[in-house]
């Protein structure tokens, strides 16, 4: 097979290249596969792997997948109170272009106007002077002493001309600009380790409830998709069984499950005082030692950690720190939400 291609090409410059990264991608295609479909749906991928595996190419040819219709652009404002700190804000796709020429525009209109009064203002004092002179209202003594004035206010505004220049109008910058841009843009940043971009993520989404706790696990029928309900500890030992090759360790016994696309698990929610299915990314969990908190609501007990949020009338609120005026949420699934 080697020596038909090396018939058929004579230098790699004739072997055809695809126009798209996705395609030139070799090796990666489950990979391929799953940021085309992340590019898809708009979602987020996150790639683990050891240097040189192409996670930042598979990254760039995702950015060239995804539709570039909501782009933006970031303009930067000078803060004159902290200007350690500038203003950082957001604007639709060629409309930061737009708003630094406007205030390019602005800037000059007004550097403009300031020199033609520096201009205008000088020379009409020395032509009122020579009037006033030509007219013998005043002395030659009086008429030296306003063309020295006048002199003395030309030195002024140029001077004021100068300080202008160094203290000119602020004009903001574009710091990104997406512009006449079909593409999603792509920014690349490097660690020293895992961690040292993002942090290494060690904390628990569901705040360390006990094993019995529900989750709901959407299931395709014939009349659609609906929910099938069952405790953290049942769908730990269902994904742990057919994921154990995934899962992650540390030395402190925290176990944690990255969950496929293809599982759809949920916890419930509140949000603008409605209950909402919340999805669960990844099952995880932790030994804990020390005294847990026990709540009752109607006719059952939830126990969890002490720095487990529960969701009270006024808010969340930490277990540890729910006292008995406090009214708890009562969170349940009435019908299917898809």
């Amino acid at each position: 097979m080697a020596s038909n291609i090396f018939e058929e090409y004579k230098t790699t410059a004739e072997i055809p290249v695809p126009e798209k990264l996705v395609d030139q991608v070799i090796g990666q295609e489950n990979s391929v596969e799953l940021i085309r479909k992340a590019a898809s749906q708009k979602r987020n991928v996150l790639l683990v792997g050891l240097p040189g595996t192409g996670k930042s190419m598979l990254a760039q040819a995702m950015a060239e997948l995804m539709p570039a219709e909501q782009l933006d652009d970031i303009v930067v404002y000078e803060n004159n109170v902290d200007p350690q700190n500038p203003i950082i804000k957001t604007v639709k796709a060629g409309e930061g272009k737009k708003i630094v020429e406007q205030a390019q525009l602005e800037a000059q209109k007004e550097e403009g106007n300031l020199r033609m009064i520096s201009m205008i203002f000088p020379l009409g004092w020395f032509l009122l002077s020579y009037v006033i002179w030509s007219l013998k209202m005043i002395s030659d003594i009086v008429y030296t002493g306003t063309l020295l004035l006048g002199g003395f206010l030309i030195v002024g505004f140029a001077l004021s001309s100068q300080l202008r220049t160094r203290n000119k109008v602020s004009v903001p910058k574009v710091l990104v600009d997406n512009s006449d841009k079909k593409v999603v843009p792509f920014a690349e940043g490097t660690g020293a380790r895992a961690g040292a971009l993002l942090g290494d993520v060690r904390h628990d989404p569901l705040q360390c409830h006990l094993g019995f706790n529900e989750l709901y696990l959407e299931k395709e029928g014939k009349k659609g998709s609906y929910f099938v309900k069952k405790s953290f500890s049942e769908l730990w030992n269902e994904m742990f069984s057919k994921y154990k090759q995934e899962i992650i360790k540390d030395e402190k016994g925290y176990e944690a499950i990255m969950l496929p696309a293809e599982e759809k698990i949920f916890t419930l929610g509140y949000k603008d005082g409605k209950v909402v299915l919340s999805r669960i990314l990844s099952l995880n969990r932790r030994p804990f030692d020390g005294d847990l908190v026990e709540f009752s609501v109607d006719d059952k007990k939830v126990t969890v950690t002490p720095e487990h949020k529960v969701i009270t009338k006024k808010g969340n609120k930490k277990a540890e720190k729910v006292s008995v005026t406090d009214k708890l949420i009562k969170l349940s699934l009435e019908k299917p939400i898809c």
